[in-house]
């Protein structure tokens, strides 16, 4: 019975991750005429975690989900190509030494799209298993410089198990609560385990599998970015039903290029 839940779990969430990637991207809402900005460009992000794939899977969901927004988005590759070639930039870091309106005569784009990831962890001790995903955008007009939007959001998916995860849960909700972020914490799932082993042996073949499909945290990835750039959240009780809605922050503006 165990491994046959362990078995069907697994098997949804491969479901999940290979229909995220498949499924093709629709329009949210109307597109505007009267937005200037065209052409998008996302750069590299700057990275504050230890991870070394998270920056550029994170980086190509939120180019990869900016269509539906009505932009068209410079490939990563040719942006990467010629901001290495022309300017020497090859990390996020390394944008501050340039300006958005040298970028964007090089990568020819009516706005930039800045992005920092805070954090990317999975932390699995049975008991407790969390995967954290925190990130900032902005978009920056190339002609200007100034910022026409931005938004950013941390998401945590919790799997406890047992009094000591119960115990954990509590915990983190305290130091959430009284912790002063910039960007803040949204709990998007918290599931109960009546089993130790259950739990910890399902998170670990979890991890073991989005990072040998190299998509780590893909689902946390993918509800990170909805709600950064649609400006809302569903509360507890998963993305996608549950209770209404709740408004964060400011949603990307619709570019004006019509979907085909």
């Amino acid at each position: 019975m165990q491994r046959f839940k362990l078995f069907r779990h697994l098997v949804l969430f491969i479901a999940i991750v290979v229909i995220s990637g498949c499924v093709p991207q629709k329009a949210v809402r109307p597109p505007d005429p009267y937005n200037p900005i065209k052409v998008v460009a996302v750069l590299p992000l700057i990275n504050n975690t230890n991870s070394v794939d998270g920056p550029q899977f994170v980086r190509k969901q939120l180019s990869e989900r900016l269509p539906k927004y009505h932009y068209q988005v410079q490939p990563l590759k040719d942006v990467d190509i010629v901001l290495r070639d022309q300017m020497g930039v090859t990390l996020g870091s390394q944008l501050e030494m340039t300006t958005p309106q040298e970028l964007g005569k090089v990568v020819r784009a009516d706005a930039l799209i800045y992005g920092t990831l805070m954090d990317f962890n999975t932390k699995i001790t049975g008991f407790q298993n969390l995967k954290e995903v925190r990130a900032k955008f902005k978009m920056v007009n190339t002609k200007t410089g100034a910022v026409i939007w931005e938004n950013g959001i941390g998401v945590r998916n919790e799997v406890k198990s047992g009094a000591v995860g119960d115990v954990m849960s509590t915990v983190d909700a305290i130091k959430q609560m009284t912790q002063q972020e910039e960007v803040p914490w949204v709990k998007i799932e918290s599931r109960q385990e009546k089993d130790v082993g259950t739990a910890l042996v399902g998170s670990l073949l979890e991890k073991v599998i989005t990072q040998a499909v190299g998509a780590p945290l893909a689902l946390e990835v993918g509800q990170a970015l909805d709600i950064v750039l649609d400006g809302y959240y569903q509360q507890q009780g998963g993305l996608y039903g549950g209770p209404p809605p709740i408004p964060y922050g400011r949603p990307i503006p619709a570019g004006p290029v019509p979907q085909k």
